[in-house]
């Protein structure tokens, strides 16, 4: 044990903390969990366990501090920059996952944000329990289950340990399954911030923007083009629909990289991610909205009218949990997912369609010069969204 220090257990079982005076607590806490993902490297690297390796060499070399570190649990806390320093702090939440995500996905994402984000502190968290199944999970998050008001009591301690200043501002930028425990921190358990963003969102626990205590000016989402998570619309109202409230951003533009998965909004250099920088920096008015496209329209119309015949049915059984619930859970998934992708073979056919009419119009000259062109039909789309202002 290092000269000086205290070590204690924590509730949970997997943070070693270890007690340094004259040290703020983020600094403390760090410096607790750096020796014991020290000290458990070298334990892997004798036994010879190459995945936990693998893990525990990314936390070491991310650059950041590490805030949390519970890995029975897979719950994980990196900080990137200067707290003190930083005009804003983004927390980012991403989805379920494990040790490989944390090394494949949640590091680098938060890594590209915080690069994005000028005068910004980025702590990634993701201290909550992965669901067995997250279609599973979705049986019980309109009555917001156990687990799921602890994953949001859990961020909202996490955000209040990060004490603040009154000059800073705090965003909350939130990912699939992240979302959800975002939207019980906000519903629930008294989570402040000043802004929340939400990417590939499966739903928020609630139907409308107000059961979160935000501010429409204040709420910010992303969907990128074809995102079957963000489809699935069983965690409650997408927070895209108009219904819900708040601002759709743009997730595409020209001459950016792509963003046409779930697993792409924070590309480097694409429109999702320079959106949610601009939002994490409270630049509003650089912002570029979402604006639909006739053949989105019409998907959207579609998906919405295959979904209304079990719109009754799901209502009057919302709150039922008897025999045969298991049957009517899937079967309203079914409808979901299938609208849903019905929904997007008509926009894609429609948008395809529209584009080699345009094309075909130009090569033949019945369209005027200033009018833009399509592109060929023939080559492949990287621009899934209008990335219009």
């Amino acid at each position: 044990m290092p000269e000086g220090l205290g070590k204690t257990r924590s509730r949970h079982g997997g943070d070693v903390t270890w007690r340094m005076p004259g040290m703020d607590p983020l600094s403390r806490r760090a410096a607790s969990n750096l020796v014991a993902v020290e000290m458990d490297l070298a334990g892997a690297t004798a036994e010879g366990d190459t995945d936990r390796v693998r893990l525990l060499q990314t936390l070491l070399s991310s650059g950041g501090q590490i805030l949390l570190y519970r890995p029975q649990l897979q719950h994980y806390a990196v900080l990137f920059g200067d707290m003190e320093s930083a005009h804003h702090v983004a927390v980012m939440v991403p989805g379920v996952g494990d040790g490989t995500n944390l090394c494949d996905d949640w590091i680098p994402d938060a890594r590209n944000l915080y690069e994005e984000a000028e005068a910004t502190a980025v702590a990634l968290w993701k201290g909550y329990d992965n669901p067995v199944d997250v279609l599973a999970a979705a049986e019980g998050s309109i009555e917001c289950n156990e687990d799921l008001i602890a994953a949001g009591s859990d961020l909202t301690a996490f955000v209040s340990s990060l004490s603040l200043r009154p000059d800073q501002t705090l965003a909350v930028v939130a990912h699939s399954f992240g979302s959800i425990v975002t939207g019980a921190a906000l519903a629930d358990c008294g989570l402040q911030c000043t802004d929340v963003v939400v990417a590939g969102s499966p739903g928020m626990t609630v139907d409308d923007l107000r059961d979160l205590h935000l501010e429409q000016s204040h709420f910010f989402s992303e969907q990128a083009p074809g995102d079957v998570i963000a489809e699935l619309g069983v965690f409650g109202t997408a927070p895209t629909s108009p219904t819900f409230g708040g601002t759709r951003m743009s997730t595409n533009a020209p001459d950016h990289p792509p963003v046409e998965a779930h697993s792409e909004y924070f590309e480097p250099g694409s429109e999702a991610l320079e959106n949610m920088a601009d939002v994490v920096t409270g630049q509003y008015s650089a912002v570029v909205r979402h604006h639909s496209a006739l053949p989105e329209i019409a998907g959207g119309l579609v998906a919405w009218l295959l979904r209304m015949p079990a719109v009754p049915i799901r209502m009057a059984g919302r709150r039922y949990r008897g025999p045969g619930y298991r049957v009517f859970a899937n079967w309203c998934r079914l409808v979901d997912l299938g609208a849903s992708e019905t929904g997007n073979l008509v926009t894609e056919v429609l948008d395809e369609s529209e584009r080699a009419l345009l094309w075909v119009a130009h090569r033949v000259g019945a369209l005027p010069d200033n009018i833009p062109s399509a592109p060929d039909p023939g080559a492949t789309d990287v621009d899934g969204d209008t990335g219009t202002n």
